[in-house]
Parts: C-alpha cells; sequence; structure tokens
C-alpha cells in the first residue's frame, strides 16, 4: 500500500468515527427497565437523559406510549427534572395511552459529573397505577414514540437534532398485588416544602391575545413537584370579594400565560402554586392601575397611554417646583442686598 493511500485510509477512518452520530449520540432510558406489578399497585418509571462524549443538550421533546387497557397515569413529577423552561405539557392522555412533554434547559446540559452519586439526568418522573381490569398475567410495554414526537436538540446555537438512541421498559402484569413498596406515596407524604418562590409580571402587546393584559408566572417544586396553579382576582379595599360586585372571589385553576378577567388593572391578583403534596406557596400583585401605580408597561417598554397624562402632570408639577424655588432664592438675594446697602456707613469726612 502506497503512502497516499494508507493517508486516505486514516482520513476517511477519522471521518467515520468522528461522524456526528457518534459524537453527538445521545440516550433516552426509562428506569426501572423492568418489574413485577400487580392491580392497585403504584410504580415511577423515571425518564433520564445520558449525553455522549463532548455533547450538550439544550431541549427535549418526551411521548412515551403504554397499555391503556393495563396501566393508567396517576401523576407525572417534574420536581427532579433538568427541565426549568416547560414549553409544553405534562398532557397526559391515558384515554389514548400517552404522556408527553417537552421544555428546555438553559445553558445546556453536558451529562452527569463524574462520580455524582445522585444520577442527576431525570428529565421527568411518571406514576403508573395498574389497573384491575383484567385477571391475566400481561406484559405492559412502556416505550418512547419515534419520529419527531421524541427528540433530543444539541445546545450548538443551531438547535440541531441529535442521533437518539431509546431504551424503553417491560412491566410484567401479576395477577395479585406483590406489596411493592409505594415509592410515589413515599416522596409525596415525605414533601413538607412549598414550591420555590416566585414573581407575578404583567405584559401587555397589541398583537398577544387580542391586546388584553396577561400574567406569567412559573416555579418549581424539587421535591414532589408542582401539580397546578390557581389564580384569583378581588377588590383591594374588599379583600375576598370581586371588585365592583358583592360576590365573593375565589380561585380558578390557572396556566401562564393568563389573561386577567379586570383589564382595569385595579383588582389584587393572587398565583398560588401548588405542589402534589398539598404544600401552597403564594405570590400577590397588587393593584397595577392608579395615581400611585405607574409601573405597567407593554412589551415594547412604553407607558400605555392611558398612563401618560399622569407623566404630564408630573412633569408640569416639577417645573413649577423648579421656577418658584429660582423666584424665591431670586427674592432673597435681592432683599439680602437691600439690607446690606441700608447698614452701611457713610465714610467720615476731615
Amino acid at each position: 500500500m502506497n503512502r497516499f493511500n494508507i493517508l486516505f485510509t486514516l482520513a476517511f477512518t477519522s471521518l467515520v468515527l468522528l461522524s456526528p452520530s457518534t459524537l453527538f449520540a445521545a440516550t433516552l432510558s426509562l428506569d426501572p427497565t423492568h418489574g413485577d406489578f400487580g392491580p392497585g399497585d403504584m410504580f415511577v418509571m423515571t425518564v433520564r437523559i445520558d449525553t455522549g462524549a463532548d455533547e450538550c443538550i439544550n431541549a427535549a421533546d418526551v411521548n412515551i406510549a403504554f397499555p391503556k387497557d393495563l396501566v393508567k397515569i396517576t401523576a407525572v413529577s417534574k420536581g427532579e427534572s433538568l427541565m426549568t423552561l416547560w414549553t409544553d405539557g405534562p398532557l397526559i392522555e391515558n384515554e389514548k395511552g400517552k404522556v408527553s412533554w417537552s421544555g428546555g434547559i438553559p445553558g445546556g446540559y453536558c451529562g452527569r459529573v463524574l462520580g455524582d452519586p445522585g444520577k442527576t439526568n431525570i428529565l421527568g418522573k411518571v406514576v403508573f397505577s395498574v389497573l384491575s381490569t383484567k385477571d391475566t398475567t400481561a406484559v405492559v410495554p412502556m416505550v418512547f414514540a419515534f419520529g419527531s414526537t421524541t427528540q433530543v436538540l444539541l445546545n450548538d446555537g443551531f438547535g440541531s437534532v441529535a442521533p437518539l438512541t431509546l431504551k424503553n421498559a417491560t412491566i410484567t402484569r401479576t395477577l395479585q398485588s406483590n406489596g411493592v413498596k409505594n415509592e410515589w406515596l413515599d416522596i409525596v407524604h415525605a414533601d413538607t416544602v412549598p414550591p420555590d418562590q416566585f414573581d407575578v409580571s404583567i405584559h401587555h402587546d397589541q398583537n398577544t391575545l387580542d391586546g388584553r393584559y396577561f400574567i406569567i408566572f412559573s416555579t418549581v417544586d424539587k421535591q414532589s413537584g408542582v401539580d397546578h396553579f390557581e389564580v384569583m382576582e378581588d377588590d383591594p379595599s374588599r379583600i375576598g370579594f370581586t371588585r365592583g360586585s358583592n360576590a365573593h372571589a375565589s380561585f380558578q385553576s390557572a396556566m401562564s400565560p393568563y389573561v386577567l378577567r379586570d383589564q382595569s388593572l385595579k383588582s389584587r391578583v393572587t398565583v398560588r402554586a401548588i405542589d402534589n403534596a398539598g404544600n401552597i406557596e403564594e405570590s400577590i400583585l397588587p393593584p397595577s392601575a392608579g395615581a400611585f401605580s405607574l409601573n405597567v408597561a407593554n412589551d415594547t417598554g412604553s407607558i400605555p397611554s392611558q398612563y401618560q397624562y399622569i407623566w404630564w402632570f408630573v412633569l408640569v408639577a416639577l417645573f413649577a417646583v423648579i421656577l418658584f424655588f429660582a423666584y424665591w432664592h431670586n427674592s432673597m438675594k435681592v432683599k439680602k442686598e437691600s439690607e446690606t446697602d441700608i447698614h452701611v456707613q457713610p465714610p467720615e469726612q476731615n
């Protein structure tokens, strides 16, 4: 083999070994991969992500299918998930036998730290319950849906789709419960900490939600996960009542973004985050309209037109104060000069 052939072979081999499918392979897996559970048992299936060498990811779409006549999903826990930006879901569809969610990881995730015993490569935990509809032993496959519904995006600035390896799980449905320890109930019962504190912000854009004012909110719960949010709008002068009526205000289940019912922005807005253990974290947003509240701005950063006259009033008042002090200062100066002239004695003549 001549020198050219040797160099060509080495180059071709390097190209194959260093191809994106080798460098940028990611693995989605279900943990545990197998187990035996009977009617009434509940078990937790953890979705994990493993990255290749020198690979970082920043987003994922997860879609899992399961036999709807054998098991159902009780909850999806986001408490320990790497994802902090949830763009969709979790969407539980027991009648179709599937669950899905998608989200992002700001800053990217580059794999577990060497020696980390906590296995912090979690994208979510799915809580399954075994149904009692059949009196037969059966195999229960838990599989990731193929195609664009399940994918991982690289943190390369382009959102490139990473070649993905999927590792599914198979559960055996037994005739009777084996007295398996209920991991999910243990997690819920041990959770006495409310979700993390969070802020609520008002937004307004003519091209969004028909130009109506809306609020945005988000938080996480590191134990059992956030179950849902609730929103209540009430009268700040009559707490617990809807502004403009004698009706009692009440909390309503809500998702972010949430369009405010009181578009005059004169109501107090309370947002609750409730985790799967029932712990509550609240964030209260005071009324944003009024003489002492000039903090509502649209997404372009400009003050809405209904508040502009207040700014003009403030500017005119400030200008008047400046003129008054200028006039007062000048008057005092003239008066002082006059008094000095009166007390000055003429020089003595010889």
